[in-house]
């Protein structure tokens, strides 16, 4: 499972890396928004967590560009947010957000939504060096 973090606190990376450890994700790390928007553009990943206060680029700012001109169009995505008010839930709900999460809740419930939001695509560069191998 490939997945990009965009959070300007690398303390909270380290917990997002521990709590998800029993996927054995890949997990590339940004900290500001347009290095997260710029990172997206170009590269496919299973999933995006993103917190919603970032520098240059907000989270919000970026999901909406992800969503319309990126490989990511379809690509879950989880805002972290230090507090989930009616406001963040409206705008992360019209953005298609697969979820919001207060920081104080990434322990207890990031694996769970991780596993039923998240389907990680096959490498097909894997793939076809199964196929390759069976035929010869």
């Amino acid at each position: 499972m490939k997945i990009l973090v965009v959070h300007r606190q690398k303390n909270i990376v380290s917990q997002i890396k521990s709590v998800l450890s029993n996927c054995n994700p890949v997990v590339l790390h940004t900290e500001s928004g347009l290095d997260g928007l710029l990172t997206s553009r170009i590269e496919h990943f299973d999933l995006i967590i993103c917190g919603t206060d970032l520098p240059v680029v907000t989270g919000f700012e970026l999901v909406r560009s992800v969503r319309t001109n990126s490989v990511n169009r379809n690509t879950p995505v989880i805002f972290l947010s230090d507090e989930v008010d009616k406001k963040t839930l409206h705008l992360g709900n019209a953005l298609g957000v697969a979820a919001m999460l207060a920081m104080t809740e990434v322990d207890n419930l990031l694996a769970g939504i991780v596993n039923d939001q998240v389907k990680p695509e096959p490498d097909k560069k894997w793939n076809d060096l199964l196929s390759n191998t069976r035929m010869n």
